[in-house]
Parts: structure tokens; C-alpha cells; sequence
């Protein structure tokens, strides 16, 4: 018997769908789940741990009473440090561009610089024995978007599996955790690609998986307009401006979600063919789509990929 519950929040639409197993409570227990690491991790909520963190830059330590949420912010810092294009430490950036907001605006060269002077992951100072985590510069600021939402995918995933359910779909703001058997009771799932150009239209492809996680990045979801030039919400960590590239968007497929976001957004940077070769290394997979809907995938999605006959 399939249950499906919808519901807002993270800023988006979200569905859960349980095709078998499952206890009684789980669509609540999800919610909640959602609701409470949405207030630790949010950037915007000014009551959030992580605004916290943000306002004692340069000021303190600020004790992370979950330890699954240190551990988060640890693992971001250390992806920030391999310089790969995803820098969780953006936040000066993200807060000067606002994109998604009304009042989004193209910065001055100087206020970038400026901002960029204060993105540094070497200048986090983690204590992992009190949990403590500490912004050594006044500015800083610490933003979890491009990690937090796989990490809550993964979270959702585990409360499912002590729950029982042995087929379902988790799917926040379309980012999934497929897990065990879908409708047709076989572990092989088949997903609808978004067009990048615009979600609401057919999907681009259709991609045959195992139960995994499905992340998408793309520069249509957020993004303003001035002047006849777009300007998307994927920042790069060197310029603090869009990245600039003939990439639309990235679907990463991976066995962790929290792995898959982050990906995500190194793949964009990385764009083509580097992108093909990065992702293969972190033991991933990944379908690449251009701004001129050219689809790309690695290795591993070779056989499995199917595009839509009008692309």
C-alpha cells in the first residue's frame, strides 16, 4: 500500500513516498526530523546554531551541542580545504549577492574582494573534544547550503531504515534517497532527468538506478537578471562572482546524499570533461547537462542513461 505525504520546508516542496515497510508516525517523525535541522543549519534564521556560529566570528567559540552537526561542519571544512570549487565558508559572498531575494544585486568589484579576504576554511578552528566550533576573523561566515541538504537526506534515510521501511522515495526540493524497492517492487529504480532550462518541462532523460542518492545542481533554480545577463546562485570560491561556464546543471548519484550535494557543486565547478574525471574518482556517478542541452555522463551511466527523443 503506497503513502505519500507532501510537505513544506528547507525553502521548497517536499514529498516522501513509502511503498512498503514502515511503522506507524514515520511521515511525522520525517517532518520534525527536517524542521529541527532546518533551525540548527539554516543561514537566513536568525535564531539558527549556524547564525550563531556566524555572529561570533572573530569573537568566540561556540559550543555544537549535536554532535552529528559538528561532525557536519567538520567534514564541510575539510571538503572547503581541498579547493575543489565547493567552499563552505562563502557565506560573506552569499549574504552580498542575496540571490533568490528581491533586493539581489551585482556587487562592486571591491565589496567582492573584500568578502572573498574573509573566506578561508584554514581560518575555522575546530575542537572536536568540546565541540566548539570557532570563526577566527570577524565577517566570517560559515553557509551549509551546498552540503546541509544531503546530510538531512541521509539523516531522513537512517530514521527510515529503524522505522522499517524497506521501499520508499525521500525527495527534498528534488533532491532523492531512493531506498530498497519502488512501486514495482524491484530495486531498480527509473528517474526523470529535469530540463535544466526549466524544471517544469518533461524531463531531459531518464536514468535507470539502484537504490542510491540523486542530487541536481542547476543555475535556473535560483538566479536574477540584469541587463540581459543571468546571474545563478553557484558562486565560485576564487572569483565570488557565478561560475562562469557552459555548464546548465549536474545530477550526481552516489551512495550518500551528503556526498552527492557536494559533489554536486565541485562537478559544476569543475564542468567538462574535468568534472567526468572528478566525479569517477570519489567513487561516484553523474550526468552532466550544457546550457545548449548536450548530456554527458560517467562511466558508470554509460547503459543506463536514456535521453528523451526531442533532445
Amino acid at each position: 500500500m503506497t503513502a505519500t505525504f507532501q510537505f513544506d520546508g528547507l525553502g521548497a516542496k517536499n514529498t516522501l513516498i513509502i511503498y512498503s515497510g514502515g511503522e506507524a508516525g514515520t511521515f511525522d517523525k520525517s517532518v520534525a526530523l527536517v524542521s529541527a535541522y532546518a533551525k540548527l543549519l539554516s543561514f537566513y534564521d536568525p535564531d539558527s546554531l549556524l547564525t550563531q556560529i556566524n555572529q561570533q566570528a572573530g569573537i568566540a567559540p561556540v559550543q555544537i551541542p549535536v554532535r552529528p552537526v559538528f561532525n557536519l561542519i567538520a567534514r564541510a571544512v575539510a571538503w572547503s580545504k581541498r579547493g575543489l570549487g565547493y567552499n563552505a565558508l562563502i557565506g560573506p559572498l552569499v549574504a552580498l549577492w542575496r540571490i533568490g531575494f528581491d533586493d539581489a544585486s551585482v556587487p562592486a568589484s571591491d565589496q567582492i574582494k573584500a568578502r572573498l579576504a574573509l573566506t578561508d576554511p584554514e581560518q575555522v578552528i575546530l575542537d572536536s573534544e568540546a565541540q566548539t566550533v570557532f570563526l577566527s576573523q570577524a565577517g566570517m561566515s560559515l553557509d551549509l547550503g551546498g552540503i546541509a541538504k544531503g546530510f538531512i537526506l541521509d539523516e531522513l534515510a537512517r530514521l527510515w531504515a529503524r522505522r522499517g521501511v524497506t521501499g520508499g522515495r525521500i525527495d527534498l526540493a528534488g533532491n532523492q534517497v531512493l531506498i530498497g524497492s519502488g512501486e514495482t517492487g524491484v530495486p531498480l529504480w527509473q528517474i526523470g532527468l529535469p530540463d535544466p532550462r526549466t524544471p517544469k518541462n518533461p524531463p531531459i532523460a531518464t536514468l535507470t538506478t539502484a537504490p542510491k542518492a540523486l542530487v541536481t545542481t542547476g543555475i535556473y533554480f535560483r538566479h536574477f537578471d540584469r541587463q540581459g545577463h543571468i546571474y545563478h546562485h553557484l558562486l565560485d570560491p576564487q572569483t565570488g562572482s557565478p561560475v562562469e561556464s557552459d555548464m546548465a546543471s549536474i545530477t550526481v548519484v552516489a551512495d550518500s546524499a551528503e556526498k552527492a550535494d557536494v559533489l554536486s557543486s565541485i562537478g559544476f565547478y569543475a564542468g567538462l570533461p574535468d568534472g567526468i574525471d572528478l566525479i569517477e574518482n570519489e567513487g561516484a556517478e553523474a550526468v552532466f547537462i550544457t546550457k545548449d542541452t548536450r548530456i554527458s555522463q560517467t562511466g558508470g551511466l554509460r547503459e543506463t542513461l536514456m535521453p528523451e527523443m526531442d533532445h
